[in-house]
């Protein structure tokens, strides 16, 4: 929610510090006891005979319907794939585009495909559900007079051998696609699942130029080109790579839209687990993108090009989550092996996001598998988590997520050494996710997710703190959040989509400092969103929504008047003691609505795409309206190389506690911000992609406090500007190397009144992450993660007053964030090395933060006379060493 999460940084950065570096003294040690006591490497595996699969055959083929309009505009040929769920009785449950290549010809071959029959797939002779591709041909058949004497070319053969790239072993169960590539070839079709020797063979085939496709459950796929000689044969030996993903039985990737916005940086399934220095967390991945900065130790939230951390929204299959980590930045909030892939909108997103100006960071669930049951055992030094997951019925899934912190095991011990601190409650957290999803028929889908959050901790201490009178008593904090999620997903025709969402939740916060701090907010959210996507053309789709949230609630208060939350030194580190500053008492009720209207068309010019969207928004805390505009194009200069641009306005609501009544102004306006981008994508071969991006933001009517706390407290009156260049590449995890390139230079400033333009509390200027990970065969993986950042600015103490009354001194502050702590530096290591069985695996891993220990500087603190100084040291060598099982 982002109310007060500020104003007690410096009771919440402190105890992050605590309780980081205490796991830092205690893990190592744990590692090395841990370490002597790994069971032997379970090389020799019993040999077990496999099971026999049986791909579809086609019974039953379907002409596809040559589109008039591709003939009017002299488009003489095109090649469809689709992706083909076949059903246990030879019928095609589902069937989507996998290739789209437009001009109707999309539509006509999926019209074609799902009345195909085919013989099933089998598995020890047994009908089974499989999903294959299946490319259609359509080609305009020109008549031409027969030659005079025709002579049939010898046909050609191709031949092979399929193995393990690793220990070479044959893979028996590979489903081998030969489609041809060239005019000789076109409309050639043939399929073939390799044997218990790992072979294949195809006869009688014309000569010329063909694709081979090959896949296997748990292989990366794989596709390969070859050139036949008329009346020769051609024998080759293929090697496929394991998939990365433990889950890759059920992950597909999806069909990718048209681009709605300028910059969308996603990462996939076989990415998100693998990254070093995340211990596995999906989301804590998207802190290697360009345009993310370093918060600080503890903080636990994101600050995306340059703005504030309550300007970016992170969600969950498009509804809003209050809380994206646990305890500072711990780890996220769900399993990383529930997710399909996570989506980076760092800047000019779709207008089917609102109410933030920053980034949206959207999180997408998988299906539950439908084949049989599967699960997941996690155990490591930081939690422990169990996944199971399979199938109700052939068309009905569902997935069980767990997981639960050690932490409180530990850390008790660690503050026994303290004599005026104790743990009344010690860090715990827990989350969990239950989802199931049902598909009664090729036109609908229903799915049902529940899950929630929880943190608790509770200090107490003894004595007084020396520096400030009042931190005495508990220190306590606990967030939880639990909700409902319902949707449904029709395909009302071949044209015309439609989403309907419903999430229903509760959520409470809850912080206190001994009897200087105090703040609880609770009540209930709810989010519905139904959106309509037509697609009017070939050329032309829209899109069109409401988007609502309901959020009754109430919220108390004992502590210092509320201030400006950005560009204040009293919201640092540093801050008058709390025995210094004045005391309020405040509680309010509160009943926050807000309905959106969107509406968005893609045109399709190409090589221009075009993207016109408009926003509607309504605050009811404010009583105030928002418009917003935007508009995104992309220019394909090739198929290598696309251009892109983009311009929009952002509006946001005023934080809750600006607006109150009870704290702030209820007649404050929304704040807005205009985005400005362009940048330019290139392919450097088929697994490398690299991008420049350039950007601008203009901020204006941002929140300002009043001179003293006078009324009204907060007005509009503040402005920014930010902008900066980002550099990209990635290497996509299609063989053994998976790797990350990104640097961003910026500057975050803003404006309060009319003074001149200050850095940004967390105004970073260079930001750089290299992150490689490598598979080095016979189950063993590796990866570095290096970052460098830009310490953040701080503001310095000159001097300092003495207060009779209370016996406390209270700092004396000089230019706003005209210091830096210095810059940030920290290398990450993990290691993984996996044990393959007949029905399960094991792997052992090490996820190493900071591995040469580096000494950084999170900022300075001063003794309670403001004179003397201590370094704030941020995260000493972390390890975490943990073992998995899969079924």
């Amino acid at each position: 929610m982002g109310f007060f999460d500020l104003r007690v940084w410096r009771a919440l950065t402190g105890a992050a510090v605590l309780l980081t570096c205490s796991l830092g003294l205690l893990v190592p040690a744990a590692v090395y006891a841990q370490a002597a006591s790994v069971p032997g490497n379970p090389e020799a595996k019993p040999e077990a005979k496999a099971p026999v699969l049986v791909p579809p055959k086609l019974k039953q083929f379907v002409e596809a319907t040559y589109p008039p309009a591709a003939l009017e505009q002299g488009v003489n040929s095109a090649r469809v794939e689709l992706e083909l769920v076949i059903a246990p009785d030879g019928t095609v449950s589902d069937a989507k585009v996998h290739a789209p290549v437009g001009n109707g010809f999309d539509e006509a071959a999926l019209e074609a495909g799902k009345k195909l029959l085919f013989e099933p797939a089998t598995r020890d002779g047994a009908p089974i559900p499989a999903r294959i591709l299946f490319p259609y041909v359509f080609e305009v058949k020109l008549a031409e007079p027969p030659p005079a004497e025709e002579v049939k070319p010898k046909p050609s053969r191709i031949e092979g051998t399929v193995q393990d790239v690793d220990d070479r072993h044959p893979l028996a169960g590979v489903e081998v696609i030969v489609s041809g590539a060239d005019d000789a070839t076109r409309g050639t079709t043939r399929r073939a699942v390799t044997d218990d020797t790992g072979h294949f063979v195809f006869d009688e085939l014309v000569a010329g130029r063909y694709t081979v496709h090959l896949a296997k459950r748990e292989y990366t796929d794989q596709e390969a080109e070859e050139t036949l000689v008329a009346g020769e044969a051609t024998a080759i030996t293929y090697k496929l790579v394991g998939a990365p993903d433990p889950e890759a039985f059920h992950a597909v990737a999806r069909v990718p839209a048209p681009p709605r916005e300028v910059t969308r940086r996603t990462m996939g399934r076989e990415e998100l687990t693998r990254i070093p220095g995340t211990r596995g967390d999906a989301l804590r991945a998207i802190e290697l993108m360009p345009g993310v900065a370093r918060p600080p130790l503890g903080a636990g939230f994101l600050i995306v090009r340059g703005s504030a951390p309550q300007d970016t929204q992170v969600m969950l299959e498009s509804v809003p989550v209050p809380l994206l980590y646990h305890f500072g930045g711990l780890t996220s909030f769900i399993n990383s092996r529930l997710l399909e892939s996570v989506d980076f909108y760092p800047g000019n997103f779709s207008v089917r996001y609102g109410r933030r100006r920053g980034g949206i960071i959207e999180a997408n669930l998988a299906d539950p598998p439908t084949d049989k049951l599967h699960g997941v055992a996690d155990l490591n030094f930081i939690d422990g988590s169990l996944l199971v997951e399979g199938p109700i019925t052939d068309n009905w899934g569902f997935a069980l997520a767990a997981r639960r912190s050690w932490i409180d095991l530990v850390f008790q011990q660690v503050l026994g050494s303290s004599s005026n601190v104790n743990a009344l409650a010690a860090p715990v957290y827990y989350d969990y996710q239950a989802i199931t999803t049902y598909k009664p028929d090729d036109r609908d889908k229903l799915r049902l997710v529940v899950y929630g959050s929880s943190d608790n901790f509770k200090l107490l201490f003894t004595e007084p703190s020396d520096q400030d009178a009042a931190i005495s008593g508990n220190f306590n904090l606990s967030t939880q959040f639990h909700r409902v999620h319902a949707t449904w997903s029709r395909k009302i025709s071949d044209r015309v989509d439609h989403d309907l969402e419903l999430a229903v939740g509760r959520f409470q916060f809850n912080v206190g400092v001994g009897s200087a701090f105090a703040f609880k907010l609770q009540g209930t959210d709810v989010y519905l969103r139904s959106e309509w996507r037509a697609r009017v053309s070939d050329r032309v789709r829209i899109i069109a929504g409401l988007d609502t949230v309901f959020l009754p609630g109430s919220v108390s208060y004992s502590g210092p008047p509320v201030t400006q939350q950005e560009g204040n030194a009293d919201n640092g580190p540093n801050a008058t003691t709390f025995s210094n500053r004045d005391r309020v008492t405040a509680a309010d009720n509160f009943t926050v609505v807000q309905p959106a209207l969107y509406l968005e068309s893609d045109l399709d010019l190409r090589p221009l795409r075009i993207v016109l969207g408009s926003r509607v928004d309504y605050f009811s805390e404010i009583k105030s309206y928002a418009f917003d505009p935007r508009i995104a194009a992309h220019y394909s200069i090739d198929d290598k190389t696309r251009l892109k641009s983009g311009v929009g306005l952002f509006s946001q609501p005023p934080q809750y506690q600006e607006s109150s009544p009870a704290f702030g102004n209820p007649n404050l306006k929304p704040t807005h911000t205009v985005h400005v981008d362009a940048g330019i994508d290139r392919d450097l071969g088929e697994n490398v992609t690299f991008g420049v991006e350039g950007f601008y933001k203009y901020m204006y009517d941002r929140v300002l406090g009043t001179p003293f706390g006078q009324a009204p407290r907060f007005i509009n009156g503040g402005s920014g500007r930010i902008y900066g260049l980002e550099v990209s590449a990635k290497v996509n995890p299609r063989g053994r190397f998976l790797g990350y390139f990104s640097y961003t230079l910026s500057r975050s400033e803003r404006q309060d009144r009319h003074e001149g333009y200050h850095l940004f509390d967390y105004d970073q200027p260079h930001i750089l992450t290299i992150s490689g990970v490598y598979r080095l065969g016979r189950g063993w993986e590796a990866g570095l993660t290096f970052r460098l950042v830009s310490g953040n600015p701080g503001t310095p103490v000159v001097g300092a007053v003495y207060n009779k009354d209370t016996g406390q001194y209270s700092p004396i502050f000089g230019t706003l964030n005209s210091i830096r702590t210095p810059v940030y530096q920290r290398l990450d290591l993990r290691v993984e090395k996996q044990w393959k069985f007949d029905s399960w695996k094991l792997a052992l891993y090490l996820d190493v933060q900071n591995i040469y220990n580096a000494s950084n500087s999170e900022g300075i603190i001063y003794d309670f006379e403001y004179r003397k100084t201590t370094s704030i040291s941020g995260l000493p060598i972390f390890p975490n060493i943990g073992l998995r099982g899969e079924l």
